[in-house]
């Protein structure tokens, strides 16, 4: 096993790669988007497909210009790399699982000519016009403001296609099931007969692309040196074979695994050292073999690879040799990308898990740790089976799901339960926005005499404004299935094939909904500064209260100070903790009373990414002591700056939140400075730390090893400070890459 002590370094055909893929390597941002591929080339292959192809559904000629964006780009070839196949060009217009076929001119939807109307119409079937035409009807011209409560109907989606699914039918067996159900299906079932004929296309596309490149191959290998021409019949060989086989060996294996992962956006390749260990023989070749996947990832941008946890079929521990390789790999790398999770048991081995504290020791923020125990009795208690369960992977910006067989709508829509706790305080209105009626006018802040009737006002307010917010969000859904998002993902995901859906029109096996939650720590720690200063000890009137914030506390620093004095949540404190509990499990509870549009109930998250900084900048001051505008937390932990007791008082606090609610993914950024990471001894404690995190009710835990004062140099001499890596809040980024803002929060964490 690859350990602490021992490093994996890139030599021989691994040092090659890496040495070129330095140099076409693009930035940050463009590898979060997987826009990695060759040049625009001029090419329209979607145009294409929709005018040559009239009669045919939308579907069918989506999958039609899907294949062709593909088989008609650049082939690159490495010299030396044991995995053939790029990304394809970057044209204007392409699919994404997100929306669908993306870049369609918006003003072809009203223009004069007939065709760009209709190509619009076929092409986008439905845009986000359909959701603010449903939030007029039911917000009327508050909804022009409800952005600044939530935000709804989704942008990402993402998803983990069943890798084990392609690796055992390989493409062949996946297309022969295809025919059987559509052999099965009446003919008069349009509908499901135009799915099975485009997910036909798509994978008969896909085995043509492979066998594509391996003519490319074959065609380089007459004029290549003899070594590497032997290497490029090879590949092409094994490019032929996995266009229809299922594989046998690690390389065709790594190969299909590969090419399908850039067809599926690289979004996210899921259980990694899972669905390759079976290939795995431990050879010198093998190693090469898996560390050049884990840079082809790193290349183009992969939101998650995912290790260690426990085996679906029995709980025991699933590490295993590939697991150490990919740590070891990212190490070398020492970059953002790719990100990687590791999922931590009871007998998680301690050698991995100090190999993951020694990477952020060393200055890195990757990888993100998830605790097994409650991911999985999580998801158990929303039904889903304890195989299932133990096999969830993280993907995204840590959303969680069942790999293959779940659509779990990763970002739906967001909500910030602190504006809704101040326009509660004002009539409904948003003070910040001219007075907007965004909700119920059940008063204002002087009028909540007890505790209790402000608890009501807040929740009923909560209740009113779900039941919109998660319609709103299921019109996202709607927008999704008429444009067919996730037709590559549906062809590799369980269920899809066999029901003849895609998966967001719930196809898939899974199909909860999933809310973003911004805002409980500042809703709980408001709630109760006022129980102590305003209805248990009297200290402040609520006319008194109601002035400073209106205020923004200008000229009522004292009031403030009272109330920056309670208790917070973050700090150990019991009672202030249980209030910001009792915040998110009113909620999270009222979320689960209402379907997705897929077939799930909905189910509450919490990794907002920069959307604790935005939400901030929309709010005005409030009870805790909070001035108007500063940023709200980005994960489960509590507001930024409040926490002031330690990490290990911060984490008991983060764990008694109901995260079994918040299975959806609600990440905690935990501030591990690498300077107090330089000892085996102090290593060791951080494990320990984390390990009992993971097992007391943490759910996942994000790192930022950046020490204050090495952020507060490097805004001011950012030359200096290139490699200077910080967990922004569900991802990692370089500090000097990221906006001025976003510094001042992440430094703003480590306190005054």
């Amino acid at each position: 096993m690859l350990t602490a002590d021992k490093r994996f370094l890139f030599e021989g055909r691994n040092k090659k790669y890496y040495e070129q893929v330095l140099t076409r390597l693009k930035c940050r941002d463009a590898r979060e988007g997987a826009f990695t591929g060759t040049a625009d080339d001029g090419k329209q292959p979607f145009v294409d497909a929709f005018k040559n192809n009239p009669d045919e559904s939308g579907i069918v000629c989506q999958a039609i210009g899907i294949v062709n964006s593909w088989l008609e780009s650049e082939i690159v070839i490495t010299e030396g790399e044991y995995f053939m196949c790029f990304n394809r060009s970057l044209r204007p217009m392409f699919e994404h699982f997100s929306y669908g076929i993306q870049g369609v001119p918006y003003e072809w939807k009203d223009s004069e000519n007939e065709e760009e109307r209709e190509l619009r119409r076929r092409m986008t079937p439905l845009d986000f016009d359909h959701l603010d035409r449903r939030g007029y009807e039911l917000m009327g011209e508050a909804y022009k403001g409800a952005g600044r409560l939530w935000w709804a109907g989704g942008y990402q989606g993402h998803t983990v296609p069943s890798y084990n699914k392609l690796l055992k039918l390989g493409i062949g067996g996946t297309i022969e099931q295809i025919n059987y159900y559509d052999s099965i299906t009446p003919e008069g079932n349009k509908k499901k007969k135009d799915f099975y004929k485009a997910c036909r296309i798509v994978m008969e596309g896909f085995s043509a692309w492979f066998k594509q490149y391996a003519d490319a191959c074959e065609e380089a290998a007459k004029t290549a040196e003899p070594e590497w021409s032997k290497e490029l019949l090879r590949n092409a060989e094994n490019l032929r074979t996995i266009a229809w086989d299922a594989p046998k060996n690690l390389h065709e294996a790594g190969q299909l695994m590969w090419g399908y992962a850039l067809w599926d956006w690289v979004d996210c390749v899921g259980r990694f050292d899972q669905y390759l260990y079976p290939f795995w023989t431990g050879s010198r070749e093998d190693h090469e073999m898996i560390a050049e996947l884990i840079m082809k990832v790193w290349e183009h941008g992969s939101h998650n690879v995912v290790i260690g946890g426990v085996k679906p079929e029995d709980g025991t521990d699933a590490s295993n040799e590939i697991s150490y390789l990919v740590l070891q790999t990212i190490r070398t790398l020492h970059d953002v990308h790719p990100r990687v999770s590791f999922r931590v048991h009871e007998n998680t081995p301690a050698d991995l898990l100090e190999l993951a504290v020694t990477l952020w020791s060393e200055g890195m923020s990757d990888p993100t740790v998830a605790s097994d125990k409650n991911v999985i009795e999580g998801l158990m208690e929303y039904g889903v089976p304890i195989e299932d369960a133990r096999d969830y992977t993280l993907l995204g910006c840590q959303e969680i799901e069942i790999p293959g067989k779940s659509n779990f709508g990763c970002e739906d829509g967001s909500i910030n339960l602190a504006k809704i706790l101040e326009i509660t305080f004002n009539h409904g209105r948003d003070l910040g926005n001219n007075g907007l009626q965004l909700g119920l006018d059940l008063g204002g802040l002087t009028d909540f005499d007890t505790f209790d009737k402000l608890w009501d006002a807040y929740t009923a307010q909560i209740e009113y404004l779900t039941r919109i917010h998660l319609d709103l969000c299921n019109m996202g859904v709607d927008i999704r299935n008429a444009n067919v998002a996730k037709l590559v993902k549906s062809c590799m995901t369980e269920a899809c094939i066999e029901r003849g859906l895609n998966m967001d029109d719930g196809g898939t096996i899974y199909n909860y909904g999933c809310i973003e939650t911004g805002g409980h720590g500042t809703v709980g720690d408001s709630l109760y500064a006022m129980k102590k200063l305003v209805y248990d000890e009297k200290k402040i009137t609520l006319e008194e209260l109601d002035a400073a914030l209106k205020a923004n506390f200008e000229g009522y620093e004292e009031i403030r100070q009272m109330l920056l004095a309670v208790p917070k949540y973050g700090n150990g404190d019991e009672e202030a903790d249980a209030m910001s509990a009792k915040v998110l499990e009113h909620y999270w509870t009222e979320i689960g009373k209402y379907t997705s549009r897929r077939g799930g109930v909905f189910t509450g998250a919490c990794s907002l990414l920069e959307g604790g900084i935005s939400m901030g900048r929309n709010l005005g001051a409030m009870p805790d002591g909070r001035f108007a505008g500063e940023p709200l937390g980005n994960t489960i932990g509590p507001r930024t700056g409040s926490d002031k007791s330690g990490v290990t008082n911060m984490l008991l606090s983060v764990s008694r939140m109901p995260l079994k609610l918040g299975v959806g993914g609600s990440g905690c950024n935990v501030l591990f400075p690498r300077e107090l990471m330089q000892t085996v001894e102090s290593r060791a404690k951080v494990a320990g730390l984390i390990k009992a995190f993971m097992m007391m009710g943490g759910q996942l835990a994000q790192i930022t090893t950046a020490s204050k004062e090495d952020m507060i140099a490097a805004q001011k001499n950012p030359e200096d400070w290139g490699n200077l890596i910080v967990r922004v809040g569900g991802y990692s980024q370089k500090f000097i890459e990221i906006g001025r803002s976003t510094q001042d929060e992440i430094i703003k964490r480590y306190g005054d």
